[in-house]
């Protein structure tokens, strides 16, 4: 099968956990609805991207280690559908609202950087190639003001099987199917959570998967896996479905 393979880099990130309410929490890598996202916006597609790109094979890992940056940011606390100047001012009692927000910085002088793979219909594969490298709308690491970029966008083929054993694999993982060989995952951190893998057209999450990573994007050994699996000359990847 095609995949496609390119590292996204940035100078923060936040990709909102989609439970929290009150304090805006990160996941340490983008969701699969939030790489469909960036995809979308690269090709230039408005809200009918979810439908468009629907069927893709996504992963996504941390290259490195990560620290956390939790800051407090004002929002506008507004009562009415047609907001009046004052309400958008927060010249009123109980105007704004103090919400913490964490952000994901780099460990070091180099930016963020994930390791992105698509698999899927070839001829989609490499319009995402050639819309990578010129974006039509500008990409982002989650919030709109992270502005992120696209280096080493290359093309592939490998076998996509379902599950193995006695491997190891990176990326995304779908948590019920995984058996970590834990006797040999010494100073590994396994994140596990649910993730969002598509948005309605009100960014409400319309599929939910409990996925697992390796916090900082190495490789996690494995004693059986239930679930997609790209191989590729570097190892195998495990990709969740969209769509």
């Amino acid at each position: 099968m095609t995949y496609l393979r390119f590292l996204l880099k940035g100078k923060r990130a936040h990709f909102r956990r989609f439970y929290t309410n009150s304090s805006s929490l990160t996941y340490p890598a983008p969701p699969p609805a939030t790489l469909l996202g960036i995809l979308g916006a690269a090709l230039g597609m408005g809200p009918e991207y979810g439908e468009r790109l629907k069927g893709l094979l996504l992963s996504v890992r941390p290259l490195g280690p990560q620290r956390t940056l939790l800051q407090a940011v004002n929002h506008l606390f507004l009562k009415a559908d047609a907001p009046s100047p004052k309400e958008l001012r927060g010249l009123y009692r109980d105007g704004r609202t103090q919400i913490p927000l964490e952000f994901l910085l780099p460990v070091g002088e180099e930016p963020l950087a994930y390791e992105v793979y698509a698999a899927g219909e070839g001829g989609l594969l490499a319009r995402l190639q050639e819309a990578l490298a010129s974006p039509a709308y500008p990409l982002s690491l989650g919030l709109a003001g992270l502005h992120a970029w696209a280096e080493g966008v290359e093309l592939g083929e490998g076998e996509v099987r379902e599950g193995g054993e006695g491997i190891e694999a990176v990326g995304l993982l779908r948590a019920e199917g995984l058996e970590p060989d834990w006797e040999r995952a010494h100073g590994l951190r396994l994140y596990r959570d649910r993730f969002p893998l598509r948005l309605g057209p009100d960014r409400r999450p319309l599929e939910v998967a409990e996925l697992a990573l390796e916090a900082e994007g190495r490789p996690l050994p494995l004693k059986a896996y239930r679930g997609p699996l790209l191989q590729t000359p570097g190892g195998w990847v495990g990709l969740v479905a969209v769509g």
